[in-house]
Order: C-alpha cells, then sequence, then structure tokens
C-alpha cells in the first residue's frame, strides 16, 4: 500500500477479464501522448486503478471505461513527483496489447520522457 500511494499514487484491488476496451487522451498534449491517436482500441485486462487522494498527486493522461461496469479509470498517468519521472502504463498484460502501435509509441514516448528527452 505505500509503494501504491507514495510511488504509483494510487492503485488496483482488480481488473476486468481480457477483452476488448477504448483507450481515450485526456491530456493529448503531453510528451507521453506524442503521436498516439486521440483513442483506440486494445485487448486487455483494464485495471482499475484508483488514485489515491492522501498519496503523490498524478497526471491523468489517458483513461478507459470499462465495459463491463461503465466506470472510467486512469490508464496512462505520470506521478508529480519532484525528482523522478514516473510513467504509469496499465495496459500490456496480453501480448496483443505489445503488437499495437499505439502501444509501441507509448513505451518509446515513455522512456524517452522519463529519461528527459
Amino acid at each position: 500500500p505505500a509503494w501504491n500511494k507514495e510511488i504509483v499514487g494510487g492503485g488496483s484491488k482488480g481488473h476486468d477479464a481480457i477483452q476488448e476496451f477504448e483507450i481515450k487522451a485526456a491530456n493529448a498534449s503531453h510528451p507521453v501522448m506524442a503521436g498516439v491517436p486521440a483513442s483506440f482500441k486494445i485487448t486487455d485486462e483494464l485495471y482499475n486503478m484508483i488514485p489515491d487522494d492522501s498519496g503523490t498527486p498524478i497526471e491523468v493522461l489517458a483513461t478507459a471505461t470499462s465495459p463491463k461496469t461503465g466506470k472510467t479509470f486512469p490508464s496512462i498517468w505520470v506521478v508529480k513527483l519532484p525528482k523522478a519521472r514516473i510513467v504509469c502504463i496499465a495496459p500490456g498484460h496480453d501480448a496483443r496489447a505489445h503488437d499495437l502501435p499505439e502501444y509501441k509509441k507509448l513505451l518509446q514516448n515513455a522512456v524517452n520522457w522519463a529519461l528527459g528527452k
């Protein structure tokens, strides 16, 4: 719990079964989202991430809405630590996600941003 609160800015106590869902940009102007479509579909587990209001603040870059519950969750976010660059990308647990050009672009952007490029 302390790790999630301080390093991730929240946590997830569960996820939907593997299925197709849509990821929608919430902040398309952030460098992690550069060149990523405003929305794209992915087949994966949708993690039900709940930001921790008493934890380190986060900036949500993209969200996903559960086809099962209709609830919307952060899917891609950065943690606002003053001395670190942390990018959290919840999708990526299914091999089909790894083959998506949008997912590959997110990973490339996240690494470059974390390195300060």
